[in-house]
């Protein structure tokens, strides 16, 4: 061996030409000494390249393989790096043996988003003319491997050395969640299609069927865009979905922000289908969006009559959408894998922990299964009440029947059913055509659904304490005193339950409810005492209620129910803590105090920030809707409070809103339902903590 030959040999040890480890996902590199000029633009061909393992064989660029190295074209040989790692500029070379029509440079971004957005033009402009829109969506259809395609290489381009494993596990939930909703959007125009006769043309105003054309074309153009917006999204940026997704996995309230909203939109597309409606003209994207986060957020709010515009499984997807909202997707899901007999991961189990209140990681399993079998078991003892109730009124097991307000269920079992799932989540959705306005004057009715309503509005943590304390009494042991979280919740409750049944009494009894008995009318009153913290149903119209009961159900409404319950609103212990609070400043003591306990200055911080959080929304939103509703200022109030409370209560504006509208009370609701605290987490980024104190100073107050 010559000096020169070992020179080299020393300097190609030391030099090694692959990339520098990064922690962000990128394209492989150009050799940095060759000629910018000479290198290709980056392909599907050279980054399916970079996937494929170093091979020996005909058509290959560096010749016999090795664990070493692979030989370059001046017989030098370079180092791969790390085990999976492609030589950038092993894989330029290949990449310019491969034909012109392997390298696929129409799928780059620009020609790609280029070519969508001038089918998105024609196919908006040409909605929906049965030809030409049929045509388009078939070209669509034709793209849709060729968008998955790009997706691919766009999502598992060849990661850096060093790059975070939570975007790795990220990215086939991004491609999949895509998947299904691009498919969704392309099967919604081509059943919007085969029902074009049934919508009509785009008439004239006034014209018969130019009302249910426009929603049509309404429809057809929103699933156009959504299409294409998820079609080409990941080609303007996938990185921040990435890390959204990356970091749900470890951040409760990003979870169940994601979890929500995922649900929400899945079930929008369900329905829209028309199995799940009774006329296919009622179909629209927004209303159905509408309807899925109100179920799934377990409010109540419905811009349709739901006897008289969903299918039996259109019913059924909002039944399962209310189930959803009420346990959680993330407690239905380690259910399921607990069923399966799967072992959870630590950082799993310890956000779910987190997200359910458990004690202990030890506890997590029996606290998750015992949370669904509860819930299932009170609500099949519900279902069973009702079916002995619903049994006498045989108008319930008809369909929808014009001037029969009981009809619309169908069967007295579906009724029964889908009514106590309904209360005990506190969705307060109803299969009647006029709701349980009926049923004013049935007592087993109505106190039934209000006892699932109070159950479901207590929280899990409350039930799983007086299922003990029951257990230990009846063996004749003494059972250990009740912890703060329980006993304030249920004082809470039943002060407010005094408060609102003789506030409807004293507000009522001579306006709406004049007509009724007096038993009646504390029945009734005591019934709305119940659902306007947690619930939508009524027995009484509240758009016959007067603006000072209006005011008042709203008050009850931003309160809500328990925490770690179905309910929303600040929660009853916010309400306490804040009370306490403001007594103790008024006594001049030094710490406030609940039931004979100290509340810690963490808790009162948090009650503080939630009620500030929570005033701020109610006002921005109820501000929006007034400028773009003309509607009674109270009536938009009542809407406002009842979607960012989770309670549903509506005097009769829903339908009667605009699309701009209903977006922002869907918005509002899907707030409601995570928290306004929740919210900010998951919006917000952790601070770091400080190695230092700030110098105290006083401001005026008050």
């Amino acid at each position: 061996m010559d000096v020169d030959t070992a020179r080299r040999g020393r300097v190609n040890a030391r030099v090694d030409p692959s990339p520098l480890p990064s922690s962000r996902p990128s394209a492989p590199r150009a050799d940095p000494n060759s000629d910018p000029a000479e290198q290709p633009p980056l392909t599907l061909a050279t980054l399916v390249a970079s996937q494929a393992p170093a091979s020996a064989g005909p058509g290959s660029s560096g010749g016999p393989a090795s664990s070493a190295g692979t030989a370059s074209s001046d017989g030098t040989a370079s180092s791969d790096g790390p085990a999976g790692a492609v030589d950038p500029a092993s894989v330029v070379a290949a990449a310019r043996k491969y034909p012109g029509w392997l390298r696929f440079a129409w799928l780059k971004p620009v020609p790609l988003l280029a070519g969508s957005a001038v089918l998105l033009a024609f196919d908006l402009a040409f909605a929906i003319h049965p030809r030409i829109s049929a045509a388009l969506t078939a070209v669509e259809t034709l793209l849709v491997p060729v968008w998955l395609t790009a997706l691919i290489v766009l999502l598992w381009r060849p990661l850096r050395a060093g790059a975070r494993t939570e975007v790795k596990r990220a990215r086939p939930v991004v491609f999949l969640l895509t998947t299904c909703l691009l498919l969704a959007c392309i099967g919604e125009k081509w059943l919007l299609l085969g029902h074009a006769a049934e919508l009509g043309p785009l008439a004239d105003e006034g014209a018969p069927g130019a009302d249910a054309g426009a929603r049509g074309v309404v429809l057809y153009r929103t699933y156009t865009v959504l299409a294409f917006v998820l079609a080409n999204g990941a080609l303007l940026g996938r990185r921040p979905i990435e890390r959204l997704f990356a970091t749900a996995a470890d951040h409760p309230a990003r979870l169940m922000m994601v979890s929500f909203g995922v649900a929400a939109l899945l079930g929008s597309f369900l329905l829209t289908l028309p199995q799940s409606l009774r006329d296919i003209t009622d179909a629209s994207f927004v209303d159905g969006l509408f309807m899925a986060t109100s179920a799934v957020c377990v409010t109540g709010l419905a811009v349709h009559n739901l006897a008289e515009t969903y299918t039996p499984f259109g019913q059924a997807v909002l039944l399962l959408l209310v189930q959803i909202g009420g346990l959680g997707i993330m407690v239905l899901s380690t259910f399921f894998a607990i069923l399966a007999g799967r072992r959870l991961r630590l950082r799993d189990a310890a956000v779910m922990a987190e997200m359910i209140d458990a004690e202990s990681f030890a506890r997590l399993r029996r606290n998750v299964a015992a949370i669904v079998v509860y819930t299932l078991c009170v609500e099949a003892v519900g279902a069973l009440i009702l079916l002995i109730g619903f049994v006498p009124h045989h108008e319930i097991a008809s369909g929808p029947v014009a001037g029969v307000p009981l009809s619309g269920a169908g069967d007295h079992l579906w009724a029964a059913v889908f009514h106590a799932v309904s209360a005990f989540c506190n969705s307060g959705f109803s299969l009647f055509r006029e709701g349980l306005v009926p049923m004013v004057g049935s007592p087993a009715i109505c106190l039934v659904i209000a006892a699932l309503v109070v159950l479901g509005g207590l929280g899990f943590p409350v039930h799983d304490e007086l299922l003990r304390q029951a257990r230990l009494r009846l063996r004749g042991e003494r059972a250990p005193r009740m912890s703060l979280h329980s006993r304030v919740v249920l004082v809470a409750t039943a002060v407010l339950l005094a408060i609102g049944t003789a506030g409807f009494l004293v507000l009522e009894a001579g306006r709406s409810m004049a007509g009724l008995s007096w038993p009646v009318k504390v029945l009734a009153s005591f019934f709305h005492s119940v659902m306007t913290r947690t619930a939508g149903f009524n027995t009484v119209d509240l758009a016959l209620m007067g603006p000072a009961t209006w005011m008042f159900v709203c008050m009850l409404s931003i309160i809500g129910g328990a925490p770690g319950s179905t309910a929303g609103g600040l929660k009853v212990t916010t309400v306490a803590t804040l009370f306490a609070t403001l007594r103790a400043e008024l006594r001049g003591e030094e710490a406030p105090h609940l039931l004979g306990r100290a509340l810690p200055a963490g808790t009162v911080r948090r009650a503080m920030g939630v009620a500030f959080l929570m005033v701020v929304l109610v006002a921005g939103v109820l501000f929006v809707m007034l400028m773009l509703e003309p509607q009674n200022p109270m009536g938009l109030a009542l809407e406002t409070v009842g979607a960012l409370g989770t309670a549903g209560m509506s005097a009769n504006v829903t339908p009667s809103l605009s699309a701009p509208g209903k977006l922002v009370i869907t918005l509002a609701m899907f707030i409601g339902r995570i928290g306004p605290l929740t919210l900010a987490l998951a919006l917000a980024n952790q601070a770091s903590a400080r190695s230092y104190r700030l110098p105290e100073e006083r401001v005026g107050i008050g």
